[in-house]
């Protein structure tokens, strides 16, 4: 082991005899210690490192690290710092240490002052011999210490204290901003593309340097809001123009007389080329279809059912307010392709119907529109209706579930359980 004298300023220097007192004042034998002693001081101010920061890490990160990777700190001055690798998004959260901690490079260890290595060694020697290897290393002389030569010093300095450091924890990524940063230039056709303000054109590299995610999660975000790539900048598509572009495609289902399960996607992308732009085709393409069979070498598709049927219940529901049920239901399933079959239960997320009243009804309540902070959120949920089941409020709130808080424990957190008619509902934690 290597003795540890008290620190010392700056400029300072401990001599071989001022070493020795100490190791005396402190009731050590100079045969218990090493040869070298290393002295910690602390440098000249100029030669301190207050730009360094301490952070512990996981197993998966400092992999990471080892491999070469890319770890990225992201975030804006009003928000919480995130670190990111290729594929993940952790939260970064500073935390106190119970002593404070010393930076020094190039401090030696055991090993390294003089200590024999037999004391690390886990052969099956035998343990006489060991002993007096490392009793040599340990105490060469059998002399008293004011018999020994002067002890070799290395001055050692401290380059930072820290009385923090960084904790990291897996959470989700932070991905309400993305629409924000995208609904001002969302793409309504050519015609009014002169409306639009270009110095608001985001391309990929800026999009990820605002938002705070990882690039694999933020590729995912782009496929799941439907992000398309156009002349170089990523932009979302205007409701109303989505739905004239899907019905382009869909009219080419009776056109061409194809089963719902053989949709051309040359013949699709060829027949509407002049309407609509090919990078807009593509993404919808992909966005709404699915690979089906694959016969003499073609690769046919069929589009979503769920998908397709969710979108022309927004569109039928987007003019009206509330709707008559019977009346929306049968107006939906004529507004499907045939050979679709639509499903009130495909509603969920999307809309609310309330069959207590006379007649019953039907109206336009989409996730997409509520408040992105979680207490406003349920605000308006109980304000729109008083009581929900589990099912009836889970499209909601599920975009707040993190692998240790689900649904359920969302709830017992926000909101009050009762049961109404044998079914557990849930209602406004503070009800006037």
């Amino acid at each position: 082991m290597c003795d540890n004298p008290d620190t010392m300023e700056y400029g300072e220097f401990r001599t071989p005899e001022e070493v020795r007192k100490i190791i005396k004042t402190a009731k050590l034998q100079e045969s218990e210690l090493t040869e070298i002693t290393q002295v910690l001081r602390f440098p000249e101010p100029a030669k301190q490192n207050n730009n360094l920061r301490l952070m512990l890490l996981d197993d998966v990160l400092l992999k990471e690290i080892e491999a070469g990777n890319e770890l990225l700190f992201k975030g804006d001055q009003d928000e919480n710092v995130v670190l990111c690798t290729n594929n993940k998004t952790y939260d970064v959260k500073e935390a106190e240490t119970s002593n404070s901690l010393l930076l020094v490079p190039e401090l030696l260890f055991a090993a390294s002052t003089g200590l024999d290595e037999t004391l690390a060694n886990n052969s099956m020697e035998d343990s006489d011999t060991s002993f007096d290897k490392s009793n040599s290393s340990l105490n060469k002389s059998t002399e008293s210490d004011d018999g020994k030569p002067p002890r070799k010093l290395e001055h050692k300095d401290i380059i930072n204290t820290f009385f923090t450091y960084y904790e990291v924890k897996p959470c989700k990524p932070r991905l309400t901003k993305l629409r924000k940063l995208l609904d001002p230039t969302r793409y309504q056709g050519q015609e009014l593309e002169y409306a639009i303000d270009k110095s608001k054109l985001l391309n990929y590299d800026a999009i990820f340097d605002k938002i705070q995610a990882s690039k694999r999660e933020l590729l995912e975000e782009f496929e799941k809001i439907q992000t398309i790539e156009i002349d170089g900048f990523y932009r979302l598509l205007e409701f109303d123009y989505e739905f004239r572009v899907l019905s382009y495609m869909l009219d080419l289902i009776d056109e061409n007389s194809w089963l719902l399960d053989r949709i051309s996607k040359e013949v699709t992308i060829d027949s509407l080329k002049e309407l609509v732009p090919i990078p807009i085709l593509e993404a919808m393409f992909r966005f709404y279809t699915t690979e089906s069979v694959l016969e003499d070498g073609v690769q046919y598709y069929q589009y979503k059912e769920d998908k397709v049927c969710k979108f022309l219940a927004r569109v039928l529901l987007k003019s009206a307010g509330k709707f008559n049920l019977v009346e929306f239901l049968q107006a939906w399933r004529y507004s499907v392709p045939e050979g679709m079959i639509t499903d009130e239960s495909m509603l969920s997320g999307i809309a609310l119907v309330d069959k207590t009243s006379t007649p019953k009804v039907v109206w336009g309540f989409a996730e997409s529109d509520l408040p992105e902070e979680i207490n406003e959120r349920f605000k308006i949920l109980f304000q729109t209706k008083p009581k929900w089941s589990v099912d009836q409020i889970s499209p909601y709130i599920e975009c707040y579930a993190t692998e240790k808080l689900n649904v359920n424990a969302l709830l017992t957190k926000y909101a009050r359980a009762s049961t109404q008619d044998g079914i557990r509902v849930f209602s406004a934690k503070h009800m006037k």
